[in-house]
């Protein structure tokens, strides 16, 4: 990933993230500017800790000046959010430079020839096209499973979540779950559904899984509770509730 050099040797800045040493480069830097006394290592730790408590960041043990030092690795904007804790003369410089170093983020990235987008929108569209012939090998696929596949194969292409994933509210059994709860076993259970038809739409959905005999993808029909009942029945007998 390509990074940013700042004046504090070990500090590191990328596209996306900034750790605490090049924070408190750019805070003390601005702080002198200002008139201000410089804020220690372990202080920022703290305002830092503080502000983003409960969110997501890295925290690491550095070495500067031959001593151990904490250094935490966060975003960008939340490094924004510890920059608006400091006076407003400070805070108005760092913000500037946070803003900026998040603004060459996202022009960065774009070529003057255009050959990068090229590749790019080339590679998503051969990825729709592997979509559409995986979906056409397997026609059964409900709409819930083929939008998952979908998403997990094509956003980490485009970089968001393009496909959003689908919200399923009924609860899916496999054969083996199935025969688990009413004490059967996996392959009298998939016999019964393929001798009784089943694997309809009624029962249950098919979705995409792998073969318990290759790296291959198939389809696997999941059963919703109407289909466990109508197994139990099937095997068991009517009077078995």
């Amino acid at each position: 990933m390509t990074e940013v050099t700042l004046a504090v040797a070990g500090s590191v800045v990328t596209e996306k993230t900034i750790d605490s040493q090049s924070l408190l480069a750019m805070v003390n830097d601005a702080r002198k500017k200002c008139g201000e006394p410089a804020i220690r290592n372990n202080k920022l730790i703290e305002k830092i800790e503080d502000e983003l408590e409960g969110e997501t960041y890295t925290k690491s043990v550095g070495r500067k000046n031959g001593a151990d030092i904490d250094i935490i690795s966060m975003g960008i904007k939340q490094a924004l959010r510890v920059a608006a804790r400091e006076s407003k003369a400070v805070r108005r410089s760092l913000v500037d430079k946070l803003e900026s170093m998040q603004e060459a983020h996202f022009t960065r990235g774009k070529s003057a020839s255009g050959l990068v987008e090229y590749r790019q929108a080339r590679t998503l569209k051969m990825t729709v096209e592997a979509v559409t012939n995986l979906f056409d090998l397997m026609p059964n696929l409900a709409p819930e499973a083929k939008q998952c596949a979908a998403a997990s194969i094509i956003n980490p292409i485009v970089g968001f979540n393009a496909i959003p994933l689908p919200v399923i509210e009924e609860h899916y059994m496999t054969a083996g779950e199935v025969a688990e709860q009413i004490g059967s076993t996996a392959n009298k259970v998939g016999r019964i559904a393929n001798a009784n038809g089943i694997k309809t739409e009624k029962y249950g959905k098919f979705f995409i899984d792998k073969s318990k005999h290759s790296d291959k993808q198939v389809e696997a029909f999941r059963y919703n509770a109407e289909g466990v009942k109508a197994l139990r029945h099937l095997i068991y007998g009517a009077d078995v509730a």
